[in-house]
């Protein structure tokens, strides 16, 4: 039975060992769209100004807040988990911003999912201009 016990032990902390492996921790910043939106964002060329535009009201409609929530960052969706989707949600609802969400989300990303530690409000950077004459 000891053995049994050592055995299984040892084959579960493999497990989380392997899994831990996959998952790498990342700071990402964009926009935060619900699932049902963003499928259909995603098969745009210009994602990242369809997520810009993507309004308060819609994150918040009952079906689309069902699906869950996640950022598009650098052109990518990366959807958040169960948890991150509740916290989203509640930062969604506070926010005083129409559309445009912009969040900066820090966690760990493995197969496509976030699990974050963190979401905050944030700020686009502006583009550079360029001065006359470069």
């Amino acid at each position: 039975m000891k053995h049994l016990i050592a055995l299984c032990t040892i084959l579960f902390a493999f497990v989380l060992t392997v899994n831990a492996q996959g998952a790498k921790p990342a700071t990402l910043k964009g926009y935060v769209v619900d699932q049902m939106c963003a499928g259909k964002m995603a098969m745009k060329d210009n994602a990242m100004e369809k997520a810009e535009g993507h309004s308060k009201d819609c994150a918040l409609d009952e079906h689309c807040a069902a699906s869950g929530y996640g950022i598009f960052s650098d052109g990518k969706y990366y959807k958040f988990d169960e948890k991150g989707s509740a916290t989203a949600k509640g930062l969604i609802e506070k926010s005083k911003r129409e559309k445009g969400l912009y969040f900066e989300a820090k966690g760990t990303v493995g197969d496509g999912t976030m699990t974050l530690t963190s979401l905050k409000e944030s700020t686009p950077a502006k583009p550079k201009m360029m001065k006359k004459g470069t």
